[in-house]
């Protein structure tokens, strides 16, 4: 069973019982190829399908991606579940960069100079100016902006247009959110999306921290799916974990 599957169902079940917040690892190895990459690939593929039975009336899903504090691994994360979702699942996946302190996509994806989601609903402009095919895949991202300027108004009705515009396009819409600790930004969205993922940094994050992350959300109205530990280590080889 995926070790991401599990943390999925423990949240889950603790909210039902108003138990403390608890997560299952996933291996540290994002790099795809070889026997990290078939492992990294078949977490992604278990998050996709616990995501698909917690959102099993929706065939459009809003999914965001958020960390408490930076280092947590989060847009590595989202990144590459995008990926899986649109090589190996085969779905039409848009991936929206909503961090403005330090937006990666662009730079990842080699998109300088294209127009992003904000720069839409700031100036009126249609949609799909914003979204930008990699390659000949099914992956297409709609880079942010670098600023350190609020825009509260952004993650209004407009914001909630825009996804439903995208929402005719795309099987998934996943977001890169900013860490809370650095940007209210995911708290707005947090309401307005139909699923959260929170990212934690395994022996690095407090658990208070993600408990406070996690009641924030609560507070808003935020629909918690589970939580992906990343970046652990393993003090005895991989395939040892596996037997265990």
């Amino acid at each position: 069973m995926s070790k991401i599957y599990e943390a999925l169902q423990n949240i889950q079940l603790e909210k039902k019982a108003g138990g403390a917040l608890t997560a299952s690892p996933m291996p540290p190895p994002f790099a795809v190829g070889g026997e990290a990459g078939l492992g990294l690939e078949d977490e992604m593929l278990g998050l996709y399908k616990v995501i698909e039975t917690l959102l099993p009336h929706q065939k459009s899903r809003v999914i965001q991606f958020i960390g408490a504090r930076e280092g947590e691994g989060t847009s590595t994360v989202v990144r590459e579940f995008a990926r899986v979702s649109a090589q190996l699942i085969g779905h039409p996946v848009l991936l929206l960069d909503a961090d403005r302190h330090c937006p990666s996509l662009d730079r990842f994806f080699d998109l300088q100079e294209k127009v992003g989601w904000l720069d839409t609903l700031r100036s009126g402009g249609p949609s799909g100016s914003a979204v930008h095919r990699v390659g000949e895949s099914k992956l297409f991202v709609s880079p942010g902006c670098n600023s350190a300027v609020s825009t509260p108004e952004v993650f209004n009705s407009r914001f909630e247009n825009l996804c439903q515009d995208f929402r005719g396009e795309f099987d998934l819409i996943l977001i890169d959110s900013a860490p809370m600790v650095l940007s209210p930004d995911g708290l707005a969205i947090a309401s307005r999306v139909d699923g959260i993922v929170l990212v934690v940094e395994a022996e690095k994050t407090r658990w208070q921290v993600v408990k406070t992350l996690r009641d924030s959300i609560a507070r808003v109205g935020g629909n918690i799916l589970g939580v992906v530990l990343n970046k652990r280590r393993y003090y005895i080889p991989q395939s040892i974990y596996q037997h265990l």
